[in-house]
């Protein structure tokens, strides 16, 4: 198990992400890719594979890595923690990032 992530407060994701026009939503998925990565010991999350794709299929993409690819990670993160395996029915960026939290918290 690698090092533990950064707890953010969600609620001021949404707000910076807005007032900067969403470049702190591009900021916060390369963190939030770093840390998982780090903390699961492999390259599991791409940010440049998740904007990428998404920009070339006008964010179908997207959808398509909210309902499976992460909530693939966030078990992964889960487990790796010993944690149970619990993630939300529609992963957002919010609940992501809320699942960490979780993670990051229980973690000494």
């Amino acid at each position: 198990m690698g090092p533990k992530g950064e707890v953010r407060n969600p609620i001021l994701f949404v707000f910076l992400t807005g007032i900067t026009f969403g470049i702190y939503g591009i900021y916060w998925n390369f963190k939030v890719a770093t840390e998982v990565n780090q903390f699961l010991g492999t390259e599991r999350l791409s940010a440049i594979k998740v904007l990428g794709l998404s920009f070339i299929t006008c964010g179908l993409y997207q959808i398509y890595y909210q309902w499976v690819e992460a909530k693939a990670i966030l078990r992964e993160v889960q487990a790796k923690a010993g944690l149970p395996e619990k993630v939300p029915f529609v992963v957002t960026p919010i609940t992501f990032q809320r699942v960490l939290n979780n993670v990051w918290e229980s973690i000494p």
